[in-house]
């Protein structure tokens, strides 16, 4: 049940990233754009967090696991912005895909470290002789 938990996140997550993005344009409220290249780095911050955990459970190595995770990510970002092209008074932007870029490297670089607090905590290095 875990590991479909683990799937079912970042799924639903790019459902709601899909739903979001296809939204006509002129039915978002004004303050919405003000703050779109906010809501670009959650959604995508967020995203990259969650198909790391679940690309975690496919490859053995945190090459593998990172380098998986960047593509994929990046892919959808790239989707997402081709897909905005079809929405009513939408368009795809290279600025929003690369804020979407800038959002899943931070989210990966976060997720690193708080993995490696999370690994210094269960395993501490010792201070040194006493």
């Amino acid at each position: 049940m875990k590991i479909f938990f683990k799937y079912l996140l970042p799924l639903t997550w790019m459902i709601f990233i899909f739903i979001l993005s296809s939204i006509p344009g002129e039915n978002y409220p004004e303050q919405v754009f003000n703050y779109s290249f906010l809501a670009h780095f959650v959604e995508f911050f967020i995203l990259s967090i969650l198909v790391l955990q679940a690309v975690k459970l496919i490859t053995s190595t945190w090459d593998k696991n990172i380098i998986l995770s960047l593509i994929f990510c990046v892919l959808f970002a790239l989707s997402d912005e081709i897909h905005q092209i079809f929405v009513a008074n939408r368009s795809a932007s290279l600025l929003d895909w690369l804020v979407d870029l800038f959002a899943i490297l931070v989210g990966i670089k976060f997720y690193i470290y708080l993995l490696s607090l999370k690994l210094q905590t269960k395993y501490p290095t010792p201070n040194g002789p006493s």
